[in-house]
């Protein structure tokens, strides 16, 4: 009779202690894992708590990028924590500090976009299993999709995330079918600093997005970058930036100095209005390239594009009210 009573509990019961581990292919090697056992979740790369987010999952740390955000959360992305819940411990800082990850007793480390190297990842792995970048890319030349699906298989969330990146791939569809006007245009994404202009790969998360749209980055950016994927130049070789569109990334205090160069000033970007100016917000949303970011931004992004690329400063970019 009591074995009548306690088996259905063991057939209910069954599935989890069945449950196979997965192994994981990544940039660093292999890990191997039990999903079913994942349950404290440390996020020490720099915009991964987006993409847990996305697949319902609430970390119990995460570490700071930039913007000195709640939680280390971006404005695209709070809906996102608050539905799970989470309120994780913030590790600042650029490096991954080990112990901090120790202290917080995860079993599974998430890394898919963080500044780790074989030191670090063979560190990380003796605390708990690690999801180290997407193979087969440069550094932190993943595609988002890659990523997620990677952060998915350890969590056992393979499903969640083709639902996600559907409807991410949907609304940029949508975008591009209502602004037909964009396709074919020539742009990028650009950033200044001590002096230079960098620009970045066309496979680069931003520039990979126009393209997207159909803003082609200069094919010649992809011979000029390092291996980090960027090249800087002098102000006098700002004419590699006068294209249709240009999307500035740049703290507001450099947007003076940058207007002020002649070799700016003479361009047709400059004199057209065609450079969009980043809104701190945007130029989070669109750093961190991730399905809650991109979804936020292409919102905001396509009637500044459209107000670039019409070529008429009266209406250009400029001109607009500051996006929410």
């Amino acid at each position: 009779m009591l074995f009548r009573l306690i088996l259905p509990l063991l057939l209910c019961l069954a599935p989890a202690a069945l449950a196979e581990p997965v192994t994981l292919r990544h940039g660093f090697g292999e890990t191997t894992l039990d999903p079913a056992q994942v349950t404290r979740i440390v996020s020490v790369g720099y915009h991964e708590q987006d993409f847990l987010y996305a697949l319902g999952l609430a970390p119990v740390g995460v570490h700071d990028w930039f913007g000195d955000h709640p939680y280390a959360t971006g404005p695209w992305a709070e809906a996102a924590r608050q539905a799970v819940a989470a309120t994780p411990e913030v590790q600042k800082g650029f490096e991954i500090d080990v112990e901090w990850v120790w202290s917080m007793e995860p079993d599974l480390i998430v890394a898919s976009f963080a500044p780790m190297d074989a030191q670090t990842y063979a560190l990380l792995s003796e605390i708990a299993p690690v999801v180290g970048p997407p193979e087969g890319y440069p550094a932190w030349g993943a595609p988002w999709e890659a990523e997620l699906r990677l952060i998915a298989q350890a969590t056992g969330r393979a499903a969640q995330a083709e639902a996600v990146i559907t409807g991410v791939s949907a609304k940029i569809d949508a975008a591009v079918a209502a602004h037909p006007g964009l396709r074919g245009l020539s742009g990028t994404a650009a950033y200044f600093n001590d002096g230079q202009a960098i620009g970045y790969r066309s496979h680069d998360g931003v520039n990979r997005l126009l393209a997207q749209i159909g803003i082609a980055t200069p094919p010649v950016f992809d011979t000029m970058v390092n291996e980090g994927g960027l090249f800087s130049v002098s102000p006098e070789r700002l004419d590699l930036f006068d294209l249709d569109v240009l999307l500035w990334l740049v703290e507001a205090p450099k947007r003076p100095g940058i207007e002020a160069l002649p070799s700016w000033r003479t361009l047709r970007v400059a004199r057209e209005g065609r450079a969009i100016w980043a809104s701190p917000e945007m130029m989070g949303a669109m750093s961190f390239q991730s399905p809650l970011s991109i979804s936020w931004a292409l919102d905001r992004l396509l009637p500044l594009l459209v107000a670039a690329a019409d070529g008429d400063p009266a209406t250009g970019a400029n001109s607009l009210p500051k996006q929410p």
